[in-house]
């Protein structure tokens, strides 16, 4: 089995602060020192996947497309820093306009990565900047780790080192 650590994306591995809802490649910040961390983390063994919500698809803000692309973006940017991610999952749904079971605080995604990466949710670790990030990863079985929106997350990667 694998183990992995879990980012949120919007206010985690990309600055937020000035756009809520990031699609645009002019719009994506990495945030200072979050490639170095993914870098770390995987040179310790962990898989690196990505769970969002983008609510903004159901708000017709952006597309599926869209997002695609943004990802494929963050990718590049992360192997030209020498790391980088494994998978991405996202929830194209908004709460205001429709139900759905993948969306946070909902485990589904989570739950789909685990069985997709055969991975360990007791070896894994889930990093976000809300709530409903931390309440996912507890219905999961993952341990979580919640920081402040667009700041460093080596201070959780170390726990996360120490702690595996």
């Amino acid at each position: 089995m694998n183990k992995a650590v879990f980012f949120d994306r919007d206010g985690v591995i990309n600055n937020n602060s000035h756009h809520y809802y990031i699609f645009k490649e002019e719009q994506l910040e990495i945030i200072p020192e979050v490639c170095e961390a993914i870098a770390r983390l995987r040179a310790a063994g962990f898989l690196i996947i990505v769970i969002s919500n983008q609510g903004g698809v159901a708000r017709g803000l952006y597309d599926v497309c869209q997002v695609n692309h943004l990802h494929r973006v963050i990718q590049q940017r992360m192997k030209a820093h020498g790391a980088s991610i494994d998978d991405f999952y996202f929830c194209p749904h908004h709460n205001k306009i429709g139900k759905c079971l993948c969306r946070k605080p909902q485990p589904l995604l989570l739950q789909k990565a685990l069985a997709a990466h055969r991975i360990d949710a007791s070896k894994s670790f889930m990093i976000g900047d809300s709530v409903r990030d931390v309440e996912s990863a507890e219905r999961a079985g993952i341990k979580a780790f919640k920081i402040e929106s667009n700041t460093s997350v080596i201070s959780v990667v170390d726990k996360i080192l120490h702690l595996a």
